[in-house]
């Protein structure tokens, strides 16, 4: 575990769990914030950011000797650095390791490059400069790189070509994400839709697209056509509840269900419980959703992005992004075709021996490590 008050790493005890997984013996309250640094072209702001900072650095100092004490230090000076952390955070590790003159070999596992395209994450920037400058100095440090999917790697290559990161020093190999959804331990405390409801989970406004599902269940509306009922399950975003009180809406706003931050055993019954689980993404770097919903038996309507093709493959079914009609019409035809609905769920569930697990992404990892040294 590492410490940002501290600039260390620490010693955690695990031990094994019936079901299969692990249980780490984390400290609690620890309180560690992360500190953002600035990579604008501004010269004072990294200096102000720094002076802003050092309160922050202070606290998270004392707050991990309060609550963590009692783990004991460990010096990581040779070996196999292998992170899948987010790469704001993973820079300070890598940082820490370099300062200690560490002669670790260090391997990233990069997830997605959403931020370095144009407007994708923030309203009125252009790409993300701090996550840009992130990447560039793991790229720089790497040995190795693990990429979640192919799309992924493919992203990585483009954004090379174009001058933006550098190119990698060592292999780049894809380790594909999981499908796998594991079912909850945590008491049941929501009740699912007693009618047909359609699924989506953690959508938002711009990249993730849910406006085309609002205006789909609003097509079927104006057609006179049956409209399901949709759970959107997620963070709280006021701003998305704002866009879908809209006037435009307000013929469909009776059948929109929000459901904030279910946990793990009310997100796999509603998976279950599903009509479809809809990921209309204009870009994902793997598609977790998708995943989880096949794994549960259940139909996913996904927008034809490369990476939940990937996800998918040929248990999906696709419109484009934009395409609010091919959507509804999607839509109506697994309300209405029960036998197309039956020979899906059936084709889906038969596949499942295929869909990736966490076994699988454990094996394959070690395996490209092994391979690459």
């Amino acid at each position: 575990m590492f410490s940002f008050g501290t600039q260390q790493f620490y010693e955690i005890n695990c031990q094994a769990v019936k079901d299969g997984s692990v249980a780490f013996d984390l400290p609690k309250d620890v309180g560690q914030k992360w500190v953002r640094s600035y990579f604008g072209r501004n010269p004072i702001l990294p200096l102000i950011f720094r002076f802003l900072n050092q309160g922050t650095a202070r606290k998270n100092r004392d707050n991990w000797l309060r609550h963590a004490a009692h783990l004991k230090p460990v010096a990581i000076d040779n070996g196999i650095f292998l992170s899948a952390a987010r790469p704001k955070l993973i820079v300070d590790m890598v940082r820490a390791l370099l300062g200690r003159k560490s002669s670790v070999t260090f391997v990233p596992l990069l997830h997605d490059f959403m931020p370095l395209h144009d407007g994708a994450t923030k309203r009125f920037r252009k790409i993300d400069r701090n996550f840009l400058a992130d990447n560039r100095f793991l790229i720089e440090y790497a040995s190795q790189i693990l990429t979640n999917s192919r799309f992924t790697a493919k992203e990585l290559g483009s954004f090379v070509e174009k001058g933006m990161l550098p190119k990698p020093s060592g292999p780049v190999d894809v380790v594909q994400l999981v499908h796998h959804c594991p079912d909850g331990t945590e008491t049941s405390e929501i009740s699912v839709p007693s009618e047909p409801y359609l699924l989506t989970v953690a959508l938002n406004l711009g990249r993730k697209n849910i406006e085309v599902v609002l205006e789909a269940l609003r097509l079927l509306k104006a057609d006179g056509k049956p409209v399901p009922m949709l759970a959107i399950a997620g963070t709280y975003r006021k701003r998305l509840r704002r866009y879908a009180s809209r006037p435009v809406f307000s013929d469909i706003q009776d059948r929109l269900i929000f459901i904030d931050n279910p946990n793990q055993t009310d997100l796999v019954k509603l998976y279950k419980q599903a009509l479809a689980l809809v990921m209309p993404s204009k870009l994902e770097g793997w598609g977790l959703p998708a995943g989880e919903a096949l794994w549960c038996g259940t139909p996913a309507i996904c927008s034809t992005a490369e990476a939940l093709q990937e996800v998918c493959g040929e248990l999906g079914l696709y419109f484009e992004p934009d395409d609010a009609p091919h959507l509804a019409s999607t839509i109506h035809h697994l309300m209405t075709d029960h036998e197309f609905q039956i020979d899906l769920r059936n084709r889906i569930q038969n596949s499942k021996k295929t869909l990736r697990t966490w076994n699988m992404v454990a094996h394959e990892t070690l395996q490209a490590l092994k391979t690459s040294q």
